[in-house]
Formats: structure tokens, sequence, C-alpha cells
């Protein structure tokens, strides 16, 4: 075989590419005939040539049980008369144990792959009690390709102590999983010293060196979760690619004058580097402050296993029976305990209707707003002025970044909460890694039967039926949803169970509550099906495709914004409403959390006939569509791209639907045992009521 300086490519959804590159410390080599010569500093490895040693984790499933792999003989090996044939999919892994030597240090792994999309990693297990956690070394291409098809994958360096280290082993799965990857030629070589696993108190320990981030009270080494550092000219080029990519394709108006050129900026710091977690978190980063719900970077430095546990939710409201203890922020809501898991197992002895003051000082918002460097997952709203992302998400910012937490503790019976907060020690609580309850923003449900279990998994069921405490004169009907994810078939699992419910809510209903508070978004065709319950047909907006108007920054005036809705009126309309709508049905839609498709869908209800929407603020703004990107050793990203403009010429990106009748949970409501929103809502249906 013969090597040819090629590089590794991923495809995007915009035929955009990102490529690996060749790295300055390459392990084997090729003499002038093409045969592969071994890196002769090499401790450890493999040329799969005979029996190898795989590793089968004790809880594995049994399926997995079985040899997933074929030892092939062949001329065209890398290394020797032989290659492994690898075909494993998701729900199994094959692992193939590495002797190292028994001593401390760092060593960098590479591996030949043929066919297939290989995802690659060194993995090293430690046993209970050593103090040591798991390591996780994802692989890349490091852009070496031979001439008859063999790619290389690199780790970055990683740190093993050899004499406590329980397994250490090449884990290997097919993405493709079709016809399988060929794998050859593993080899480890010495590259540097042992980097010590050291405990920390929470996001910003100086504990931790620059080349680490404190999450779940550990110092995690972030070259370990991404690719290689490009060298000088390809970090310039790939700068420039992703660069233009997002001035040609990204968002719309709103994001691309008031967040673009802070991403942009950021992005050009990445040309002076120097290693592969300052470029690649640096890139996560520029993403991030793209500010849009559809955007997004990840690597595995964002999937770290918890330790510890909050079997609660939190929840943005308004903390009525403790702001004499503690004031209410100018900017932020109140954020409260939702709901929570069984007493006791977990919660840590807080309870619903307790309210977190803040997280290591801050107002819990602005120190979640505060980790946008470090947090992988970090995903808000398109609206400068939405939070309920954030809150969300708190209980897990708080377990993975936060030093310490503040909360007023309240007594139910009494209706009465403590005069100061109670401070917890993050790295205080157990070590837990248990289930907890999923977070939806509703404290409770209201149907007569059938509702969501105790677990708050909504997921993609639907439950439907008479609400509770009504009679069946008033007829008042509900539905809880999370998700609109049609997907263009009305025969699908979504679009099926919309068209139902409507169905029955114009046949047996004299009122409706559409309890939507965690709108996880979808296709717009499935919120179609809900509009056309209560609105005539009409065109609501136009949405033209990324290629449509790429590089354009949208309309700028109303009278831009009507000329855009005309010049695509005809080919990009969104249209909904049905002859057979009713005017004379309340519906009450209840909002909190909700983008995307769940922007659309309220957008398309509020203001026809008799509904009414219920929020504590508006929906996130997310009017767009998305393209996103594969990549190797975990990283994928997506981001935002095209606008949707109403038919007065409003480009609606950037602006959530706000809602029309503003209700904040209430601490005092929590307290009592009811839903501030639900209670509103009903009110007015009842009010309402179809003749």
């Amino acid at each position: 075989m013969r090597l040819l300086p090629r590089v590794a490519c991923a495809l995007g959804a915009a035929g955009a590419v990102l490529c690996a590159w060749a790295s300055s410390a390459e392990a084997g080599s090729f003499d002038p005939e093409g045969h592969f010569v071994a890196d002769p500093g090499a401790v450890a490895g493999e040329g799969f040539d005979g029996p190898v040693e795989r590793f089968l984790p004790p809880d594995s499933p049994a399926e997995c049980a079985v040899e997933a792999y074929t030892l092939v003989e062949a001329d065209d090996a890398v290394d020797g008369a032989g290659y492994l044939h690898v075909a494993v999919g998701q729900s199994c892994a094959e692992r193939f144990e590495v002797a190292l030597p028994a001593v401390t240090g760092s060593y960098r792994a590479t591996v030949w792959m043929r066919h297939g999309t290989l995802d690659a990693q060194m993995t090293v297990l430690y046993p209970d009690g050593s103090g040591l956690e798991l390591v996780v070394a994802k692989m890349a291409p490091t852009g070496r390709v031979t001439s008859d098809g063999w790619v290389e994958l690199a780790s970055n360096e990683f740190p093993v102590d050899g004499a406590l280290a329980e397994h250490v082993y090449l884990r290997v799965i097919d993405m493709a999983a079709l016809a399988g990857a060929d794998v050859d030629a593993l080899e480890l070589v010495p590259a540097g010293d042992f980097v010590p696993q050291k405990d920390c108190a929470g996001v910003g320990d100086l504990a931790c060196s620059a080349e680490e981030v404190c999450v779940h009270q550990r110092c995690r080494l972030g070259r370990l979760y991404v690719p290689p550092l490009p060298p000088d000219g390809q970090r310039d080029r790939m700068v420039d690619q992703m660069s233009a990519e997002l001035r040609i394709f990204f968002g719309a108006h709103k994001t691309r004058t008031e967040d673009l050129p802070v991403a942009l900026a950021r992005l050009e710091t990445l040309r002076g580097a120097k290693s592969a977690w300052e470029f690649w978190s640096g890139w996560g980063h520029a993403f991030r402050s793209l500010h849009d719900w559809h955007t997004s970077a990840s690597t595995q430095a964002g999937s770290v296993d918890r330790s510890r546990r909050l079997d609660l939710c939190f929840i943005e409201g308004d903390g009525d029976a403790s702001q004499a203890a503690w004031p209410k922020h100018p900017l932020y809501d109140d954020i409260l305990v939702s709901h929570t898991g069984p007493p006791g197992d977990g919660t840590h002895g807080l309870r619903q209707g307790d309210r977190l003051v803040a997280v290591d000082g801050r107002h819990p918002i602005e120190w979640a707003r505060g980790l946008q460097a470090v947090d992988w997952g970090s995903w808000q709203a398109c609206d400068d002025g939405v939070f309920g992302e954030y809150a969300e998400r708190m209980r897990g910012l708080i377990l993975a970044y936060a030093t310490t937490f503040s909360v007023i503790h309240c007594d139910a019976a009494a209706g009465t909460c403590a005069p100061t907060p109670e401070t917890y020690q993050v790295a205080e609580l157990p070590v837990d890694g248990g289930s907890q309850v999923a977070c939806d923003n509703r404290p409770f449900y209201h149907l007569e039967s059938g509702n969501p279990g105790a677990n708050h998994g909504v997921g993609w069921q639907f439950f439907r039926g008479r609400i509770a405490g009504t009679t069946e004169a008033e007829a008042i009907y509900g539905m809880v949803w999370d998700t609109l994810y049609g997907g263009g078939d009305p025969a699908g699992w979504v679009n099926s169970h919309l068209i139902e419910a409507v169905a029955d809510f114009r046949a047996s209903a004299r009122g409706v509550i559409l309890d939507h508070r965690a709108g996880n978004g979808g296709t717009l065709d499935a919120p179609g099906y809900l509009i056309a319950l209560v609105r005539p047909p009409l065109t609501l907006a136009v949405f033209p495709s990324y290629m449509q108007v790429a590089g354009d920054d949208g309309p700028d005036t109303p009278a831009e914004g009507l000329a855009f809705f005309d010049t695509f009126a005809s080919v990009a309309a969104w249209k909904a409403g049905s002859t057979s709508f009713d005017p004379e049905l309340p519906v009450a839609l209840i909002l909190h959390r909700d983008g995307s498709a769940s922007d659309y869908f309220p957008h398309g209800m509020k203001g026809a006939g008799k509904v009414r929407l219920f929020g504590p603020h508006p929906t996130a703004g997310a009017f767009s569509t998305f393209i996103d990107y594969g990549y190797w050793g975990g990283v994928s990203w997506q981001f935002a791209s095209g606008d949707t403009v109403g038919a007065d010429g409003t480009p609606l990106l950037g602006t959530g639907v706000a809602p029309d009748e503003v209700v904040l949970p209430r601490q005092s409501d929590l307290l009592a045992g009811k839903d501030s929103l639900h209670e509103a809502a009903l009110a007015w249906v009842r009010a309402s009521l179809k003749p």
C-alpha cells in the first residue's frame, strides 16, 4: 500500500465539509515500498493477526456476549498478515484488551480502519475503591490515508496508572452498522507524564488547570473528549470555512445582526490556539454564542456521568410566600421547586414550593447564564427575555458545575417559609446515581383519569380526557403532550393522536385546555391539525428554505418584511386552518418552555376564535430550521438557518409568542397543592363555555 496525503472530511446538510488534518506526532510509518513500520517507541499494540483478548463488561446485555468480529487473513492488511472485521452497532460494542506497563504515564493511541464508520476510543477502567474514575479518550482521523483505503485514527494523550488500571482496551462501534469495518495496527506510544485525577469544588476551581474543567467535582482533562489540535495552516482554513458557513447559512435578521458577530469574533481567536482543548472548547463557545434554540455544539465533554442526584425539578415562578426573606431579582423570576421524587430519596429535604434563591451566591438564572464558556449542553431561547430552558436544566447544572446552592424551605401545612436560606455544599451530597423525576414544568396533572405517572415522563405520549373537578355537563376536556413531530404522515404516531383529539373535542367538548408546557417542537404539519380546530384556512406566514435565503440578513423594515412575504407567498407559505373550525369552542393553551414547532403552534392559535394563551413569558422564538453535522470522536453540531415572516411582514425569529394572560406559578399555590396556570386557564374556560 502507499500512504497518501489526504484528509478525512465530514459532510453537513448544506454540503459543507469539515476535514481532519495530518498530525505532527504520528505513530507507525511506511517504508518506500509501502510496508508498514511499527513505531519503535510503542509500548503496546495489536496487529490483529491472531486471537485477541476480548473484554466484556459484566453488566452487558446477553446479546452482546456473542462475538461480533472475525479475523481476516489478507495481503492488504496494514500490519502483518491479517486484520479484524468488526460488525457491531450501537446496542453493543467490541472491546479489545491492551497490556500496558505497570507504571504511570500518558499515551497516544493510533489505529487504522477501512470501510464503515468507526467510533473508536481508548478506555481505562479502574476498580471500585481505587479513587480513580473511568478514562475515555475519543479517536478521530489524523488525515493519513493509504491508497487502498485505510484511514488512521488517533487519540489525544490520555493518562494511565498502569499499576491500578483493571482494564485498558480499545472500544469500537461501526456507526454505519451495515457491512462492518476493518480494524488494524493499534499502537500505544508514550506521550508525556501522568496527569492525576483531582477533586474540585465547582466550575472555576483553581485546582483545575487551563486544560481541565471542573465537572461533577472532578477536574476533567478536556483533550480526552475532542479531536487532535489542527496544525497552524489547517487551523486558519478551518476558521475560514466555519465562519463562511455561518455567514452564508446561519440565522435570520435578529441573530445575524446581534449574535453572529460575537460568534465570528470568538472563532477568530482559535487561529492561535495552542492545544486541542483550547481550540475545540473555543469552537463550542463560539457556537453557543449564537444564542439560538436550534444551535448547539456537542462533544463527549457534555456527557460526563453524574455522581449525585437532585430528585426534583425547578420552575420559574413568583416566590410570594418568601419575598420578605429574600427579595425578588429585578430581572429574573424566582426559582421554585416544582415537584419532587419520593420524599427523602434524593431530595435532600427539599419539597414542592421551596425556593432556590442562589447558586454560588448569584441568582440561579444569572449563574446558569454565566456557564456559557464551559457548559456543552447550553440551551437558550432566541428571545432575549426568556430563560425557561435554564430553569428546566437547573438541577443538572447545579450537580455538574456548582459549589453551593441556597434554598428557603417552606411549610406547606402552615403556608409559611423560613426567614433565612439553608446552604448546601454540592460535594457533600451523598454519592447517588439513581433515577430522577422528569422536568416538564407541570407541578400537577389535571385529567380525571389517565394522567402521566409520578415520574412526570410524558415523552412521546399523549394523555387526554375530561378535566378533574369538572362536571359532565360542563364537558371540559384536556390534553397533555410534549412533541409536535408529525413527520408529514397523517397516520403517524403524533399526527394520528392529534387528529383523533381534534375530532373528539369537536364532537364532545364545550371547552378545552391544552397543556403544552414542555413544547419540544417537531414539524410544521403537526400544529396544523390543532390550529384547524379554531381557525379558518389562511396563510399565517412564509418560511423559505435556507437555500432560498442563503447569505441574506432578512427584512430590516416593515416594507421589506411585506416584500419578503409577497416574494415567498407562492412558494414557501405556511398555511393552516380548516373550514370546519369551531369559532364558539373556548380553547386555553398553557405554555412554559416551548420552541420550534411549539412556537409555530401558539403563533397559529393566538388571536383565533375563542383561544387564550396562558404562560409566564413568551415562547422561545425559534422560528427557523437547522442544519446539523456529525463528525468523528463524538463531535457534532447544528445551527439554525432561515427565518419566518408573518403576513404583516414581521420577522418572527427571536421574538417568542407572548401569552394573552401572563401567569407565574405562585409559591403560595404550590404550597397549597394548586397549579397557578391551570387554575387561571380553567377559570377562563368555565366563563366562556360553548353554548
